[in-house]
Formats: structure tokens, sequence, C-alpha cells
């Protein structure tokens, strides 16, 4: 499986970061705070830079079926972590099948407006399930297109990036058709915090 590298609003190249998490009898999502230790955990990696930890961990608490769910195969899972001292993101990577999109899933402790103030060029507000995010897609970027969730420790974002294949590039209206649906599956595995 070849890995991609995806440009996020705050200048970082990672790869999608998605876990895994579990369905209901009614076949609805169970937010991993119902049954993961996500709160006490020790993450994966920590910085020196005095920022909140990063406590939802995309790799380890979003389940299989939430991935599939949501149309990308967890078997292509591709971890890819960005800490350097002065933040941390942790990171998965997914594609779907027959390869379509690909998608990183970053979690990160830069702040909300940090987040804000760095993409307010090509970027527009909206809500995930009742969370400040952020649409941000460029007209010189094409095929991509990711939004910004805000968290407790900071913020989530998922980048998508489309491929159509013969190297041609994918309608505009494709590029965030679906991406807030698919964070709103992801969103209730965030930590609630205060």
């Amino acid at each position: 499986m070849k890995n991609f590298i995806i440009r996020t609003g705050i200048g970082i190249g990672a790869t999608l970061v998605v876990g895994c998490t579990s369905i209901t009898s009614g076949g609805g999502p169970t937010a991993a705070s119902d049954t993961s230790t996500t709160s006490t955990r020790t993450p994966r990696h920590t910085d020196n830079s005095g920022r909140p930890d990063v406590t939802f961990d995309p790799c380890l608490d979003l389940q299989d079926e939430t991935l599939s769910s949501a149309g990308y195969d967890p078997r292509s899972e591709t971890q890819a972590d960005f800490t350097p001292d002065s933040y941390t993101f942790l990171g998965c990577s997914y594609n779907t099948s027959p390869r379509l999109y690909g998608l990183n899933v970053l979690s990160g402790n830069i702040s909300f407006a940090e987040e804000q103030e760095k993409v307010k060029a090509f970027a527009r507000t909206t809500e995930v399930n009742g969370r400040q995010a952020l649409i941000k897609s460029e007209a010189n970027k094409p095929n991509a297109c990711a939004i910004s969730i805000e968290t407790p420790y900071g913020v989530l974002i998922l980048d998508r990036s489309v491929f159509k294949g013969h190297g041609d590039d994918a309608p505009e209206s494709e590029w965030c058709a679906g991406l807030e649906d698919t964070a709103r599956v992801f969103e209730p595995f965030i930590p609630k915090g205060d």
C-alpha cells in the first residue's frame, strides 16, 4: 500500500489516523469514552511545549467498524505521527476500496484559535455535532478538503484527498462532498472535556 502525504492547514505533512469504534445494536457508534481508557492512557507521544496532552488517539480510539461505516478500509491504516517539541499530532491514514479517497485523521494539541488564524484565508466556519469546526478547501490545491474540529486539548483534523485516476482532477463539487458526514461519525469518540 502506498503512503501519501497531505499538507494540512497548519503546514505539516501527515497521513491519516483512524482507529476503531463499536456499533450498538441499533447500528450507531458507541463513543470511545464508553468503552476505553482514553482519559487514563498515557499518550503515545508528548512534547515539551506545556500544551495539553493529546488525549484522543485516532489509531487507538476509533474501531474498525467505525472506519468501515464511514467507507474506509481499516486494513489500509498507516500510522503518521508528527511530534516536534512545540506541539504533537497523532495520526493515521486510510483509503477507501477501491481507492477513491485517502483520509488522514490528525489529533493535535495546537489550539483551535491557532488553527483558525492559520487557515482564515481559505476556511469557512461550521459545526460538527455541536462542536466548532472549519471546512478548508483551496482552489489552488485541487482534489483536497479538510475539516478541523475543536477538542478540549486542541484540534482534530480530517484531511481528505480524492483520487480520480488517469491524472484527472475531480470536479470541485466533489472535493468536500460528504466530509462533514464522516466528521459526524468520528466526533462522538473525541473526549468531551470541560
